[in-house]
């Protein structure tokens, strides 16, 4: 099967300086990423996994251009989206969505739930009535678990799991082929964070979706995804079906995490 999204040698070099350093000291350099490549398949849920600090946020930002990275991001169809411009980039923007670590913080303060799950809409495609853009909204609140009475509240008037359902509605509205979550999950209380991971397995199905999602609950990995990429110090320390990796782990790293 042709790959939806295939990353080669992907590397994200940040320049570090220490308070006191002079203006000529050569900065100090931090790998985030080194050499990392994977294949992602359409319809398949890629779990990404490793301690804090590995680089699996930042994997996430540099798919889609967040941060500056080399190497390249083969999209299906052959396009490096990291040649792109912004510009060009745009037309790729809604057939790949992102769903972030802290739900509160990454809506609007000032935006209703309603004007924050219709923006992407109205971005990427701004001739659609307004009708129809009210009508999909409605919609896509009824398929995450949100009220048709909450559309005018605004984000600090829910709770952080609700936060979430409105953040993956927004990333779903304008129906994208890959999701990335980036922990989604991470913030909030175990009882709710089972009811945001079985959303998200059930409207992957619902819509075909491929995933890479980012986690530190190995047991929540191991739920939701097909194949798992453990990741250390910027590099890839191994890839294996699920299963696989779980009840026979190869790496001496992965047997580590596991055991911990």
């Amino acid at each position: 099967m042709t790959a939806l999204l295939e990353a080669r040698d992907l590397r994200v070099t940040f320049n570090l300086r220490r308070e006191g350093d002079m203006p000529w000291t050569k900065p100090r350099q931090l790998h985030a990423l080194n050499g990392v490549s994977f294949a992602l398949r359409p319809g398949e849920t890629l779990g990404i996994v490793g301690e804090s600090g590995c680089g699996k946020s930042t994997l996430a930002r540099a798919l889609i251009q967040m941060v500056p990275a080399t190497g390249q991001v083969m999209w299906q169809g052959g396009t490096d989206l990291l040649s792109l411009s912004p510009q060009q980039m745009l037309k790729y923007r809604a057939d790949i969505q992102m769903v972030f670590q802290d739900p509160l913080a990454s809506l609007n303060p000032r935006m209703t739930i309603g004007q924050i799950i219709a923006e992407p809409l109205k971005t990427h495609y701004p001739a659609l009535p307004a009708s129809e853009v009210k009508a999909r909204v409605q919609l896509m609140m009824d398929r995450v678990g949100l009220l048709p009475n909450q559309i005018n509240r605004y984000p600090h008037e829910f709770s952080g799991g609700q936060c979430q359902r409105i953040g993956i509605a927004r990333a779903l509205i304008v129906e994208p082929k890959l999701l990335i979550c980036d922990e989604p999950v991470s913030a909030l209380d175990v009882s709710i964070q089972a009811q945001v991971i079985n959303l998200l397995a059930e409207l992957q199905r619902e819509l075909g979706l491929a995933m890479i999602f980012i986690a530190h609950d190995l047991s929540v990995v191991k739920h939701i995804s097909d194949r798992v990429m453990v990741l250390y110090l910027g590099r890839v320390m191994e890839v294996a079906s699920s299963a696989d990796l779980f009840d026979a782990a190869q790496h001496p790293y992965t047997q580590a995490l596991l055991s911990a």
